[in-house]
Formats: structure tokens, C-alpha cells, sequence
């Protein structure tokens, strides 16, 4: 079988969804001999990676026209790759990285380059690990399981693969048991020696539940959320350190046919704050009593468990680890007994870092519910009134150096306009010409992932049909940045009445 030669020009194919049985998937078009096909696969357990590109070539010297020379899309940190099929042989594969706009092969930064061997009926699995400015590239031979008998009998296929970079972890027990047994009924799966990829292992199609020791002990350090087997299928259940925001010291990512599941500890932690954002200005008398500081009560089944007193204008709470699940909270004024907000709703998710930022919205003022705002008819609402609203947003969990991802938060409120476009212009660009922007309604988010470079951030909202700049801000991002907050919101002190404020998501080191 020969591909047609495509470079520079990306080759698309679906990521984050992994099959690793297989019938019929080709990168290379119809028409190949089935009986001389191999599968390539690559998956990103590379936590400070960006996205991470890998090409295929048969020959590197060679352009003839005829040669296999394939780049497949880019995958995202504890992600994977589609199952790829080649012709079996053996191939260059390369793996890279943008440091530009451009994610033509020729303009990646190569991270990886070696000759490996595509076998009939096997997957190549590339794996890539530790940090990405010190790459550990490793791969594996997997033989696809074609047994009728799986079918049949209800059966599954597993492999079992510890990733974990502390030493502390270098050899690890898997444990399993159904889901609504506990750790008591729970059988060895395996011994897991730091990189060694099991051998298959076959299993009844259940709902179960994951365990893990250190090699020998009774010691649970990780219990798994359930997670459904139903199909005749080849998996891997991959251990690798938490990169989460709680303290449990691992998460798995169970790779099979339907992709990818996260499988977080069921006892992890949540972290959250809270960002005042109610602008003193612009409440304008609207709302009695506001000086420009609230304080925060959270509660849990009644009990307030947490508080957070004098919270000012502009500044972030501290951030706050707790145990997932349900809580509420209630925003007051602090020196009166006015309750701007009473019982919301916070739900804290397992791993997870959230930042609830606080602002104000004025709405008109309609004492008899009649819909009427203009009740002397004179063209001017009569009056307003200020509710104070929340607004959730899951921070980044990325620790990438090499590109940042921007959280953008408009919480704006204007009668002029409802979106604002957020765009981040490189040296070489215009507005126009923008590679990376973002449209956002009023009291929404959006988020853009860019690598590190110097931008002109423009936000700009259409008011009678014109285009106008709302604010400017230059932004420079190195290796030494934090994914932040886009922040846009009102100040009477701008000449637009409004502006945008660059947060950091994290707290510096």
C-alpha cells in the first residue's frame, strides 16, 4: 500500500476518541491489503506539554509522490490519538510541538524522531511522559485481540500501565471489584512496575471499582469512581500522578473505545475563591449600603463552614481546599444586615478548582409587574434597581509552559451592546487578521489557549453598527506565566465605561 503524499498539509483525524479494536480504520484511504495492516496510536501523559503533534514518513530523504508522509492532528495533554493504520514496515515517527501559528510539519518543534516498526495486527502505542523541556518518549506493542469467544461469553480486554513519575510509586497493586462491593471483596489485578505495560487480562463486562496499594500493602490510596465495561472491547487503564487540585495522589484514565474516562479518587478534593467584581461606581446609589466590600458565608447542610469577611473590589479570596459536593453560600454587606444573595447553590466537583466571581446588575425598576418601566411615558425608565448575580468558572487545570490558556469573563452591562470579541493580535497581525479571538455574550465565558508570544489584546463591541475598541492591553507570556483571567468589566474612569483586567488563575509561586 502506498499514501499520497500530503506535507505540509494537516491530515485530520478525530482525537480524544480511542478505539483500540479495530475492524476498519485507515489513515491512507481504501483500497490497501488488510492482511499486511499495522495501527499507530499516541497518547500525551505529559503534563507540562501542550498540544503535541506526531508524524508519520517512510523515507525522510524521499519526496517521492507516492510516499507515506502523514501529520495527524494535535493531542491535548492526557489525551490520545485516533488508532491510525499503516501498512506494516517501518516508518520515521516524529512528535512536536507549535512554537508558532504555523502547525505545518516543518515548522513544529521536534521533541522526538525515530525509526519505528509497524507490525501486522499490532498497535504501536507512542507514549510521551515526564516534562516536556526533558521529553521521555515511550512505546509499546500491542497485538489486537480478535476472539470470538469474548463475544460470547461477555468479556472484555484490559492492560494495565503505571505512568506515576514519584519514585515512591515505582511499584503499585491494582486492585478491582464490582460496584457495590468495597475494597474487602476487591481482586489483584496486577503488580504495576513503574512503565511496564501488562499482559492482557480478561474480564467479565461489569460496572467496577478501582483500588490501588503500594505493592504488597492493604493500604488504599486511591478508590475510583465506578466505571461501566459493556462492549466487546480492548483497554488500557493507565495510573499517573494527579495533576488535579486535590491531594490524592493519583488518577487513572481508563483509554477504550469510547476514549478517554478520567477516573478521579472519589475522595479528592475541590478548591474554590471568590472574586469580587461588584464596581462601586457603577452601582450608583442602586444598591443601599454597598461600600465596595461584601462578606461570603458557605455553608454545608446548614452549618457555615467557611467566611469570608471584607472581601474588596478587585480582590480574590483565598483559595479554599474542601471536600467535594454540595454547598451553598451568602453574600452580605458588612456593616448592615442587607443580604445581596441568600442560599446559592455551589457545587464543588471532585479535582476541580473553581473561582465564583461576584458583580452587579442593574435591571429596571417595575413595582406593579406590569412590564411597564416608562410609567409617565417620557422616554426614561423610571428607575433601577442592582441584584447581585454569580457567576462560576472552572479554572485551568493546565500546567503547560509552552502555551497558557486564557479564561475570559464578561461581566459587563451595557444597553449598547450584549457581546464583546476579545482579540489577541501578534506582532505580525492586525485586528482583521487576528489568529486567536473570542466572542462573548454579557455575564459569559469563553477561553483561548496561546502559546507563548507578545499580543495587543483588543475588546471590542459593536454599538450602532460600529466597531468599537473598549479597551487595549499588551500581554506578554512566557515560561514563567499562569493561565489568567480575562476580566472585563465596567469603570467609569475609562473613557468606554469599561475595561479588562488581566488575573492570575493560580497564584504565583
Amino acid at each position: 500500500m502506498k499514501c499520497i503524499k500530503v506535507r505540509p498539509k494537516l491530515i485530520s483525524h478525530p482525537m480524544a476518541w480511542l478505539s483500540i479494536l479495530l475492524l476498519i480504520l485507515t489513515g491512507c484511504g481504501s483500497g490497501s491489503d488488510d492482511e499486511n495492516i499495522g495501527y499507530i496510536k499516541f497518547y500525551n501523559a505529559s503534563s507540562s506539554a501542550p498540544s503535541i503533534y506526531m508524524s508519520v514518513d517512510e523515507d525522510l530523504d524521499d519526496d517521492d509522490s507516492d510516499e507515506v508522509e502523514l501529520t495527524y492532528s494535535a493531542v491535548a495533554y492526557a489525551n490520545v490519538s485516533a488508532t491510525n493504520s499503516l501498512e506494516k514496515g517501518t516508518y520515521y515517527v516524529e512528535l512536536g510541538y507549535q512554537v508558532d501559528d504555523s502547525s505545518d510539519r516543518d515548522d513544529l518543534q521536534l521533541i522526538y524522531q525515530e525509526q519505528l516498526q509497524i507490525k501486522k495486527d499490532q498497535i504501536k502505542f507512542v507514549v510521551l511522559t515526564s516534562d516536556i523541556r526533558s521529553p521521555s518518549i515511550l512505546t509499546y506493542d500491542i497485538d489486537l485481540v480478535d476472539d470470538d469467544n469474548d463475544a460470547d461469553d461477555d468479556l472484555f480486554n484490559l492492560r494495565l500501565l503505571n505512568l506515576s513519575a514519584n519514585a515512591n510509586y515505582a511499584s503499585l497493586d491494582l486492585y478491582v471489584s464490582k460496584d457495590n462491593q468495597t475494597f474487602n471483596e476487591a481482586e489483584l489485578l496486577g503488580t504495576l512496575n513503574v512503565e511496564d505495560l501488562s499482559d492482557n487480562i480478561k474480564l467479565a463486562q461489569e460496572d467496577y471499582i478501582y483500588y490501588i496499594t503500594l505493592t504488597g500493602s492493604s493500604e488504599v490510596l486511591y478508590t475510583s469512581a465506578d466505571v461501566a465495561y459493556s462492549s466487546v472491547a480492548q483497554y488500557i487503564v493507565v495510573i499517573r500522578d494527579n495533576a488535579g487540585v486535590g491531594s490524592a495522589p493519583f488518577t487513572i484514565d481508563s483509554i477504550g473505545t469510547n476514549g478517554i474516562k478520567q477516573l478521579n479518587d472519589i475522595d479528592a478534593e475541590a478548591q474554590f475563591s471568590f472574586y469580587n467584581a461588584i464596581e462601586v461606581d457603577f452601582i450608583d446609589g442602586t444598591l443601599p449600603n454597598y461600600q465596595g466590600a461584601v462578606n461570603v458565608k458557605v455553608r454545608r447542610n446548614g452549618t457555615t463552614e467557611f467566611t469570608f469577611d471584607n472581601l474588596a473590589k478587585g480582590e480574590l479570596s483565598a483559595t479554599t481546599t474542601t471536600a467535594n459536593g454540595d454547598y451553598s453560600f451568602d453574600i452580605v454587606e458588612p456593616n448592615s444586615t442587607d443580604v445581596y444573595l441568600s442560599r446559592v447553590l455551589l457545587t464543588l466537583v471532585d479535582n476541580a478548582d473553581n473561582t465564583i466571581f461576584l458583580y452587579g446588575h442593574k435591571t429596571p425598576i417595575d413595582d406593579d409587574n406590569d412590564g411597564i418601566v416608562d410609567e409617565n411615558q417620557d422616554g426614561i425608565v423610571d428607575g433601577y434597581e442592582t441584584k447581585i448575580k454569580s457567576l462560576t468558572v472552572t479554572n485551568s487545570s493546565s500546567v503547560s509552559v509552552f502555551s497558557h490558556t486564557m479564561k475570559i469573563v464578561n461581566l459587563a452591562d451595557s444597553d449598547d451592546f450584549s457581546r464583546v470579541t476579545f482579540y489577541f493580535v501578534e506582532n505580525d497581525e492586525i485586528i482583521a487578521t487576528a489568529s486567536h479571538s473570542a466572542s462573548v455574550l454579557e455575564e459569559k465565558t469563553s477561553s483561548v489557549t496561546l502559546l507563548n508570544n507578545t499580543y495587543e489584546v483588543h475588546a471590542i463591541a459593536t454599538i450602532d453598527g460600529t466597531s468599537v475598541i473598549m479597551d487595549s492591553y499588551n500581554l506578554v507570556l512566557d515560561e514563567d506565566s499562569k493561565d489568567q483571567f480575562v476580566i472585563f468589566e465596567a469603570d467609569a474612569a475609562r473613557e468606554s465605561g469599561f475595561k479588562m483586567l488581566f488575573v492570575d488563575q493560580k497564584p504565583k509561586d
